[in-house]
């Protein structure tokens, strides 16, 4: 039993009981979940562990994070500790998950900080790999791998976090929406393509799998390299995208170019599969080469020519070489800090909501915030890491969860659209692909709507 007085589940005090284990200290919340550093009551020299609860009772995102917690023991996924549903005190259930607590960075501020060499981001990669692969051969697709899902610690134990977003064969769809949870610049070509020709169709989904986290885990191994995203997919099936090779941009192995390019071919069936990477990465690890830091060339001086390359340059994704499938073992225990985001577009409605719960204004720059279904947002003490180039993308920009700072909110004036809890402007003449400058939304292009700015009184203007 709880011994709590809050009905607000993100507002627990130190020393309140959720189940077995004791409140420590509010870390983090988001829009779907609160992280809590917690102990056991009965045995605190266990150490701390970390607790997720649920804003929204009998919330079934938390039912799909622990199953795949459970199918994936592995030292670079989350080590499952408990769950549990705490009863608030007008008895709605909220669900909670508990997880080993592991202090780390998240990738890209890894990176910065850490200024790795080839071998250690070759050996980062590998733990990522053999932990899809352990989880892709169990039917399971994580659906938004990107370096902000991703925790390294002090060691260079890579753990890949928000599971509450992936699937599994068999599994129920949480979401009706086109794409499923992910992040618009690490889609794979076909998953962006698919939704262009079916932008206007009832009741169908793309179905992720295996190949989609091979590409997302090749854009972050991309930018972790080069300090930038490799262009975006074009939504018709032209050929193929001019793509910077990463040594024209930085300093990386040749092992380590080939297998990141193997992972963003074009081609689906021309990837890796996660378990032959996984002992593809490694060997590159232990060439010579590898062992040199990497540092950006001066071609990487300017970001738009990166991300947009110009046509006198062309690199083509070189075919993959399938090697012998094999897992790769990697890293100690750790785990993964998150809390479960919004839906995106043409959801089904949220679940009811704890009555005084704060609007959370989410932080992640709208390029990179997830875009759609219910996958997980990281929660995480590292340092906010600068944005790298993103490439701009003539389907137009997602629709962000949460308002933009400064945005109004509803209720609406006249000639707005309330979407999301914000205020947005549409272009009546313009729809879909809007550009990079408009937000997509069921076939409309959309402005997000301000306030205007304040004239002064004749008494300022003295």
């Amino acid at each position: 039993m709880s011994h709590l007085s809050s009905i607000d589940p993100r507002a627990f005090v130190p020393g309140s009981l959720v189940g077995p284990w004791r409140i420590i200290e509010l870390h983090d919340f988001g829009s779907f979940g609160a992280i809590y550093r917690v102990e056991r009551a009965e045995h605190p020299e266990a150490g701390p562990f970390a607790l997720k609860i649920a804003l929204y009772p009998e919330d079934p995102r938390f039912s799909r994070e622990v199953e795949l917690l459970q199918r994936g023991v592995h030292p670079s996924i989350p080590r499952f500790e408990d769950r549990g549903g705490w009863t608030g005190p007008d008895g709605r259930v909220f669900p909670y998950v508990v997880m080993e607590w592991v202090q780390g960075r998240l990738l890209y501020e890894w990176t910065r900080v850490h200024k790795p060499t080839s071998r250690e981001v070759l050996r980062v990669l590998a733990q990522l790999a053999s932990a899809l692969a352990l989880v892709h051969a169990d039917g399971g697709v994580h659906r938004d791998v990107k370096g902000d899902n991703i925790l390294v610690t002090a060691g260079g134990r890579a753990v890949l976090l928000d599971w509450g977003g992936g699937t599994y064969a068999g599994a129920k769809a949480l979401t009706d929406t086109l794409l499923p949870p992910g992040t618009s610049i690490y889609r794979a070509p076909e998953a962006v393509r698919w939704a262009w020709a079916h932008r206007r169709a009832k009741g169908e989904s793309y179905q992720a799998n295996p190949s989609d986290d091979v590409y997302a885990l090749g854009v972050t191994a991309y930018r972790v390299c080069t300090g930038t995203y490799p262009p975006a997919p074009d939504e018709s099936s032209e050929p193929q995208r001019r793509l910077l090779a990463p040594r024209e941009l930085a300093t990386v192995s040749v092992g380590l170019e080939r297998l990141l390019l193997a992972c963003l071919s074009e081609d689906p069936s021309a990837r890796p599969t996660s378990a032959a990477l996984a002992v593809s990465l490694s060997a590159a690890a232990g060439e010579k080469e590898a062992s040199n830091p990497i540092a950006p060339t001066s071609a990487a001086a300017s970001t738009d020519e990166t991300s947009h390359p110009g046509p006198r340059r062309r690199f083509a994704v070189p075919v993959w070489l399938s090697v012998s499938a094999a897992a790769v073992a990697g890293g100690l225990l750790a785990m993964a800090l998150s809390a479960l985001q919004r839906p995106g577009p043409r959801s089904p409605a949220a679940p009811e909501r704890s009555p005084d719960l704060a609007e959370h204004v989410h932080k992640t720059p709208a390029h990179e915030a997830p875009d759609g279904g219910v996958g997980d947002e990281v929660l995480t003490s590292a340092v906010n890491v600068p944005r790298a180039g993103v490439p701009a993308s003539a389907m137009g920009l997602p629709m962000p969860k949460t308002p933009r700072p400064g945005q109004r909110k509803p209720p609406c004036e006249r000639g707005e659209t309330a979407i999301n809890g914000a205020c947005w402007v549409a272009v009546d003449k313009e729809k879909p692909p809007c550009g990079p400058k408009m937000f997509d939304y069921e076939d409309h292009c959309y402005f997000a709507s301000y306030d205007a700015p304040r004239q002064p009184s004749s008494e300022e203007q003295r």
